[in-house]
Order: C-alpha cells, then structure tokens, then sequence
C-alpha cells in the first residue's frame, strides 16, 4: 500500500518514491506504518498461485567489460611500471647487448625511456580503470532513475 506524500521543495503529490517526479527533491519517509489489513482464512480450492517478481539483473554485460578494463588497467599500470623499472636497473649494469636493440640504449637515453613508460603506463593504466568506473556510474544512474512501476 504506498502513501501518498508531499514534496517539501515543490509541494507536489507523490505515491511513495524516494524522490519528487517534479523537482528531484529527496522525500521523506513516511512515519506511519502501513496498515495491514487481515487475510481470509485459506479456502478448500486451491487459488491461484501469485508469482513475485524476480529482480531483473540488467546490464551484466556492461558489468563484465567494466570488470575487465578495471583488470587490465591495473596490469597496465603495474606490470608498465615494473619492466620500465627493470629496464633502467638493466641500463644502470651497463649490458652492452642493450645498445642493439634500443636507439640510445646506454646511460641517460634508457633512463629517459624508462621514465616515460613509468608515466605512460601509469596514465593509460588510470584511464582504463576510469572508463570502467565510469561504465559502473552509468549503471547506478540508470538504476536510481528507473521508475517503479
């Protein structure tokens, strides 16, 4: 049984929901509790059974992906980070093999390297673990915007 309540901010008549339809005021909650009226005793033929609704779990999909890309950024940021790492300790030994494979392979150039991939990885590591926050916040605003019917 839903109440009918009015809006503080707006004064709009509302049947039952957390926030005014009219102006997105929060509203608030009833104080009285709902009266609940006395069932008739069960009859000798079975009624019809009344299904409950079951929750539909939406957006699983979008909640996977989010998932992912929160998995891949933090391998992203942290696995970046450690080679760019082990590339400058690598440097530091002085390895001459690392000449023929990187253009500026010894002293300050591989420093610099390792520097800017320490940055990269971390930046691309965080922008993926944004966007899969953000794809999170999508969902909850959808969820707090659905009506109830």
């Amino acid at each position: 049984m839903q109440q009918v309540i009015t809006c503080p901010g707006c004064s709009a008549q509302s049947m039952g929901n957390q926030f005014c339809t009219v102006c997105g005021t929060r509203l608030p909650v009833p104080s009285q509790q709902e009266v609940r009226e006395s069932q008739p005793a069960p009859a000798a033929e079975p009624a019809a059974i009344e299904i409950e609704a079951v929750p539909i779990r939406k957006y699983g999909a979008l909640k996977a992906v989010a998932t992912v890309y929160r998995i891949i950024g933090w391998v992203v940021m942290l696995g970046g980070t450690l080679f760019s790492i082990a590339l400058a300790v690598i440097a530091a030994q002085g390895m001459e093999e690392l000449v023929a494979f990187i253009p500026w392979g010894a002293g300050l150039g591989v420093m610099g390297i390792a520097i800017v991939g320490v940055v990269v990885s971390i930046l691309l590591g965080l922008f993926l673990v944004a966007f899969a926050d953000l794809c999170c916040v999508l969902i909850d605003i959808e969820e707090n915007t659905r009506s109830e019917e």
